[in-house]
């Protein structure tokens, strides 16, 4: 490598930008012994969180532990963005631990208690001529020359003046990838021009390379950080390098030179995910294999005969399907089936939640 690319390479960073993982701990426990940080921090709100039957959370600085008074959900740790790059900045830095290093230590010290539920990998590109941009890959995208995976879908947003966004795979996707201009997106925000940010970072460019991981994808990529010896940057940039794949004109894999100069010496890399079944699927094999079924079908077979079952009252089976009420914990496990769905709009797991929520029992309940 010439020394241009390695003086490029150096104003590369990379690392964790929103981790969030459910832990079956208590709230003070959780905040003492996980974070490291001390319990008078942290203010009460009520607020809930999306497809979770949380009420209330505690925050501080941008990390919110999400807890519920009603129900043995385990609670939330969330660090957003800001709530992960604040942690990192004041905690990790003055522990000099690096993040992958945070993450070993939950999984050595709290293990099977920790279900990971997202988290986001960037790459920054601080040159002042960066190695691509959002536009760069959207003139491939166009001319369907770039796979992110196996899918050619992608999304643009915005334009030069507003500043660009790419998305790259199908919405549904479970591992998103965008790449936007950091910039711009941080000047909005701050309500100043890009260009006085510029001169305060003392930079001339930010893109930023970012991805996503939910679901199945969160776990598998949580247990390839925990096994790897790698450092941030040369581990993101190998998911990247296995992840994304350019074709040439006659629709052959090859690398632009761009893409050689930033990959150079990164060992492509990738995961595969086992499927296993969810509780639903569990309690459906149940009630098919163990008798539940059968049961239900004497049952009928009783009441289509008029045979009585005293002291029991008898009613149509339609009718005791109407009017039963889904447990709370049942309805849980129903609504957090639904969220992981990939083949469902937001609109329609969102109707399906409201239905849920309106099956399951309260206190008035006759089922209760």
């Amino acid at each position: 490598m010439v020394i241009k690319d390695i003086d490029k390479q150096n104003k590369l960073t990379a690392g964790l930008d929103w981790v969030q993982f459910q832990i079956d701990m208590k709230i003070k426990n959780i905040i003492n012994d996980v974070l490291g940080l001390k319990p008078e921090l942290f203010i009460e709100k009520t607020g809930n969180l999306r497809y979770y039957d949380y009420e209330k959370y505690w925050v501080y600085g941008e990390i919110k532990l999400y807890f519920s008074e009603t129900s043995d959900t385990p609670c939330m740790v969330q660090f957003s963005g800001s709530g992960w790059s604040f942690y990192k900045d004041n905690y990790l830095n003055l522990w000099e631990v690096t993040e992958f290093g945070y993450i070993k230590f939950l999984d050595s010290s709290f293990g099977k208690l920790i279900d990971p539920k997202r988290l986001d990998m960037r790459l920054d590109d601080f040159n002042d001529k960066p190695y691509y941009t959002p536009k760069t890959l959207l003139n491939y995208c166009q001319k369907r020359r770039i796979l992110y995976g196996r899918s050619t879908a992608y999304k643009p947003f915005g334009d030069d003046y507003t500043g660009r966004t790419l998305y790259l795979g199908a919405d549904d996707s479970t591992k998103k990838t965008r790449i936007y201009d950091k910039l711009v997106e941080q000047a909005k925000k701050l309500g100043i021009r890009p260009k006085d940010l510029a001169e305060d970072m003392a930079v001339k460019s930010w893109i930023r390379t970012e991805t996503e991981f939910r679901q199945d994808d969160v776990k598998a990529i949580w247990l390839e950080i925990i096994k790897t010896e790698q450092n941030e940057l040369d581990f993101y940039k190998g998911y990247l390098k296995g992840k994304i794949k350019f074709l040439d004109k006659q629709g052959k894999f090859y690398s632009p030179e761009f893409w050689r100069h930033l990959m150079s010496k990164t060992k492509a890399w990738s995961y595969k995910i086992s499927k296993k079944h969810t509780p639903i699927v569990d309690k459906l094999n149940w009630f098919i294999e163990k008798g539940a079924l059968s049961i239900l079908k004497m049952y009928q077979f009783l009441y289509d005969n008029e045979i009585t079952t005293a002291p029991l009252d008898q009613y149509p089976i339609d009718w005791l399907i109407e009017e039963a009420r889904y447990s709370k914990a049942l309805a849980t496990e129903i609504i957090k089936y639904l969220a992981e769905l990939n083949d469902l709009s937001e609109d329609k797991k969102m109707d399906l939640v409201e239905q849920v929520q309106r099956q399951t029992k309260d206190t008035n309940s006759l089922f209760d």
